[in-house]
């Protein structure tokens, strides 16, 4: 075996290497099945290791079935069936020109993420919420409740009955880590109920591939000023619904109070479920914000969610969704099927933190620097882009939509836009059926650009569209 050189200096132990030369030999044919392998004794000799060593290196062999030891005979090579064994492919046998496009263009400015101001959540203070926990072990060490910490279910009860107008029972909210792991949720408790869900169009794309994912089937309808149109979805046959009534996305539209009032009548009339996806609505800046459509729920037809990742860091995964008693009753039947996979400790944190004013903080915080910075981007946009771009202008949120006057695609202005360093998203993105009046729009969030960076990052658009 004098072709094995074991590398003394190297962080791999010996035994791993007198391991992968045997490994790589059999996986090449080097060895085929049924030749012996050199003695304990007499490879150990060899190398001038230790009998362990060359033990060691033959049990890990042998538990991954490439080699075998009958009757304590020497050890031979297992049969290895018709495995083909592949050498990767090493970096100089890859093309120019496919490496070329394996190398990420650099984004300066994402316009394109709604993620949060690296200044806006006080990351000291959270850490102080984080070590109390850790004062109560016992809570810890379990796996934890099914639909949440009781605590943090209390809080967010009292949370969005105050701010949203919600009634609601800590034993009908269900936690979870992020809006799509709870849709995943909801998905299996209304598979008996339809085969079919109706979407704003445009909307929430990340939640109808989760509802294509589970063989729902998926239909659009358009949006109006003020909230889907409901004859349309009368038309639909659908028996369930995804709406974002306080705050459209991305359109940015508030449904009224008389098109609340159709929708609901349209869920008793059919028996229907809606699901109302409470996007980003505490951000609005002027006024109170839109009470939800769940606050005039009646009926028990609506599927409340809700989630924190404008206010708190996304990394922080907690969102929650309110069920009806009916959704309840199949969710704790069938209690055994799902697990509760947000942190328990950041849950019991986030509770801590709730009851103690923190979060009502938070958002006000938040509200003051969002506003700024919009209004930031609303001038720089008028004063840059002037007559070549029109701000479709909303209250809320952490974007704006731009219009665009130019006879680009919008592939080519996201294209053109990325090239100069900015990442932008279309809004023709988010529809399920295209239009020709949505291929000029441009959708632009402002929470990650630093504020003193704004004029810089739309003056780079400017030369990225209309150089």
């Amino acid at each position: 075996m004098e072709l094995i050189q074991l590398q003394a200096n190297s962080q791999e132990p010996l035994y791993m290497q007198i391991y992968s030369y045997f490994k790589q030999t059999i996986e090449q044919s080097g060895l085929r099945e049924g030749d012996k392998l050199p003695s304990i004794r007499g490879l150990s000799a060899n190398l001038a290791v230790s009998k362990i060593t060359v033990e060691k290196a033959y049990q890990q062999l042998m538990s991954e079935g490439y080699i075998s030891n009958c009757n304590r005979a020497r050890y031979l090579v297992s049969k290895l069936e018709s495995l083909t064994f592949k050498r990767g492919t090493s970096r100089s046998q890859i093309p120019e020109t496919e490496l070329q496009t394996m190398v990420k263009t650099e984004v300066r400015y994402d316009f394109a993420s709604g993620g949060m101001d690296i200044d806006g959540f006080d990351f000291p203070l959270w850490k102080r919420y984080i070590s109390k926990v850790f004062s109560n072990k016992d809570r810890l060490v379990d796996y934890g409740h099914i639909q949440g910490e009781p605590e943090l279910r209390r809080e967010i009860a009292k949370y969005i009955r105050e701010s949203r107008g919600v009634n609601t029972l800590p034993e009908q909210i269900i936690i979870g880590p992020g809006v799509q792991s709870l849709l995943n949720t909801l998905c299996s408790l209304l598979k008996t109920e339809s085969s079919s869900i109706a979407f704003e169009d445009p909307g929430f794309k990340n939640g109808r591939r989760i509802f294509d994912n589970y063989a729902f089937e998926i239909t659009a309808i358009p949006m109006k000023k003020d909230g889907m149109d409901i004859e349309k979805l009368f038309a639909s046959k659908a028996k369930v619904v995804y709406v974002s009534p306080s705050h459209q996305f991305p359109t940015g539209y508030i449904m009224s109070v008389g098109k609340r009032v159709q929708l609901l009548n349209w869920a008793e009339s059919v028996e229907g479920i809606i699901i109302e996806d409470d996007y980003d609505s505490e951000l609005r800046y002027f006024g109170r914000p839109i009470p939800a459509l769940k606050g005039l729920d009646n009926g028990e037809r609506v599927v409340y969610l809700g989630s924190l990742s404008k206010i708190i860091p996304p990394s922080i995964r907690i969102s929650y969704m309110v069920l009806p008693e009916a959704l309840l009753a199949v969710f704790q039947k069938n209690a055994a099927f799902y697990n509760q996979a947000a942190s328990t400790l950041e849950q019991l944190a986030l509770a801590q933190y709730m009851e103690d004013g923190c979060l009502e903080r938070q958002i006000r915080r938040l509200r003051k620097l969002y506003s700024g910075k919009k209004i930031i981007l609303a001038e720089a946009v008028k004063e840059i882009l002037g007559s070549q771009a029109e701000i479709e202008n909303t209250e809320s949120g952490l974007y704006i939509i731009l219009t665009i006057k130019s006879e680009q695609s919008s592939e080519q202005l996201v294209a053109r836009a990325l090239a100069k360093g900015c990442r932008v998203a279309a809004v023709q993105d988010y529809y399920l059926e295209t239009t020709e009046e949505n291929t000029s729009r441009i959708l632009l969030y402002f929470s990650k650009i630093p504020a003193e960076e704004i004029v810089v990052a739309v003056s780079l658009l400017r030369d990225a569209w209309f150089e």
